[in-house]
């Protein structure tokens, strides 16, 4: 069926959306109230932001330079995906805070 190996990736940028509003506003409030200096919880979890950023972004530039031009959708696949599972976890766990 054309396209339908587009539907699942659409489905998970669907739901980044979604979420990544709610994880940059749990990570902002946590900014805000955690005080100064910061505790050694929220350190982490700092550390553990800009980790993430740097290896979604590096994930994203060896599956572009590594995929075929011709296999768009699987290109797609292989970038949002691990994006779509972290985003999704934050949001998971930063919420039961």
């Amino acid at each position: 069926m054309p396209g339908a190996e587009w539907v699942r990736t659409w489905m998970q940028l669907i739901e980044i959306t979604w979420s990544a509003p709610m994880v940059i506003g749990y990570r902002s409030g946590l900014m805000l109230m955690g005080g100064w200096p910061p505790s050694a919880r929220d350190r982490r979890e700092y550390t553990r932001m800009w980790r993430e950023k740097a290896e979604a972004f590096g994930q994203a530039y060896v599956v572009a330079l590594t995929t075929s031009p011709q296999d768009a959708a699987g290109m797609a696949a292989r970038v949002v995906g691990p994006v779509h599972r972290q985003v999704v976890a934050n949001r998971r766990r930063l919420s039961r805070r």
